[in-house]
């Protein structure tokens, strides 16, 4: 079953547009900024609308990686709930664990509770440059069934672009993302190895959509890790 996309969101203006000239629309569409994410107690996002879609901005700074021991490796973790205990994704940076280890590229794993349920691997081959910066985008989007999870917007020196058909889904009959917390990604990814060679890694921002669209921006950077 294919995922629900929601990336490409058309703004509903269609009574504004009646009644302003295309140079007035123009002006009034580039100069609204989203509204900024509002938390409730339990510091999941609070709109008056259900989420259906979360994007995740990241940020890893190497200093001087080793393909000779396969160093760094780094895993990131998201969740439609504030907790793991279901399902949640998880993505292996610079390696590959399943069926066999494997160094280099990356690998996206979707599971419930301790049982992996899908897997999905992508040969990129082993991060070799130093001081370079790699930034990716991870989203979750449900459809109140199918629950996807997926890498786009990647960018970095030695893989180049990439996110293209990073993608997986199962099905986890989610009505909604209203659970979602950003800080459950932060607290749960790590460094898993070779540490020494990442200078920081962080969630630089997240964004919220509904039925309508961008609802809300958390531009809070959170640290998941930084080098002492």
């Amino acid at each position: 079953m294919s995922a629900l996309r929601v990336r490409n969101v058309r703004w509903r203006y269609a009574s504004t547009a009646e009644s302003l000239t295309a140079g007035a629309l123009f002006l009034a569409l580039t100069t609204v900024s989203p509204a900024p994410a509002q938390f409730d107690g339990t510091g999941a996002p609070s709109f008056t609308e259900p989420i259906i879609h979360v994007e995740e901005d990241w940020m890893l700074v190497l200093n001087e990686p080793d393909g000779n021991v396969d160093s760094p490796q780094f895993n990131t973790v998201m969740s439609p709930f504030q907790e793991v205990d279901s399902f949640f994704a998880q993505v292996l940076w610079n390696y590959r664990e399943t069926p066999n280890f494997v160094s280099g590229g990356v690998q996206l794993q979707s599971y419930e509770g301790d049982s992996l349920i899908r897997r999905l691997s992508m040969e990129f081959g082993q991060l070799s440059t130093t001081a370079e910066t790699i930034t990716w985008t991870q989203g979750l989007t449900t459809d109140g069934v199918v629950l996807s999870f997926e890498v786009t917007n990647g960018r970095s020196i030695t893989w180049g672009a990439f996110g293209t058909d990073m993608s997986i889904s199962s099905d986890a009959n989610v009505p909604d993302l209203n659970d979602y917390n950003p800080d459950v990604s932060a607290q749960q990814s790590c460094i898993t190895y070779g540490s020494n060679r990442v200078n920081e890694m962080v969630i630089t921002r997240v964004r919220y959509y509904g039925e309508s669209g961008l609802l809300g921006v958390d531009n809070t950077p959170r640290v998941v890790f930084e080098l002492d």
